[in-house]
């Protein structure tokens, strides 16, 4: 088994729907053309892969496609960012924020946020309305996919929060 059919059987147990991915798709979407080979494969081994109320969702590799057909495009909130750009420097850095970053998650469930790779294959966090300020949540994708499989006991990492149904979360109260 792989480790991408791990994470995804680690989300189903929690909760989300896993759709498989349609046979064979043609070529690499150009969104796609400098993401790592891992990346790609990941994106590619599912059609769908949301939570229960599709309020959280992994973006596949068909949402990538020009033609993909979504409520919200793969490149929604560098989309909105820009659109709320009020200088032509500002719009400048948005660009060059996205063109180092690939989203590879979206939420809508408590306002947009994401998770997106890092030209450097870092993990990065952002949520509205400054998208553009990501924290770095893994050094490397692959240890995203490990997070997922090992299914915490103690939920209290951010990515928790939009992976696992914030209903199980155990509380954590501070030591003392």
């Amino acid at each position: 088994m792989t480790v991408f059919q791990r994470a995804a059987e680690s989300l189903q147990e929690a909760g989300w729907r896993c759709e498989p991915p349609p046979p064979t798709e043609e070529g690499v979407p150009s969104a796609l053309h400098t993401a790592s080979e891992t990346v790609i494969r990941w994106v590619s081994s599912f059609a769908l892969l949301s939570n229960s109320d599709e309020t959280v969702w992994f973006l596949s590799r068909h949402d990538y496609s020009t033609g993909a057909e979504s409520a919200f495009a793969w490149n929604e909130w560098e989309q909105l960012s820009i659109e709320a750009a009020t200088t032509d420097a500002e719009t400048e850095a948005v660009s060059g924020f996205w063109k180092r970053h690939l989203p590879i998650l979206l939420s809508v469930r408590h306002g947009y946020e994401y998770l997106a790779v890092r030209d450097d294959g870092a993990v990065v966090h952002g949520t509205e309305p400054e998208f553009e300020e990501a924290d770095v949540v893994f050094s490397h994708f692959e240890d995203l996919l490990k997070h997922i499989i090992a299914q915490p006991a103690r939920r209290d990492h951010v990515v928790d929060g939009l992976l696992f149904d914030a209903t199980s979360v155990p509380e954590t109260a501070p030591d003392g």
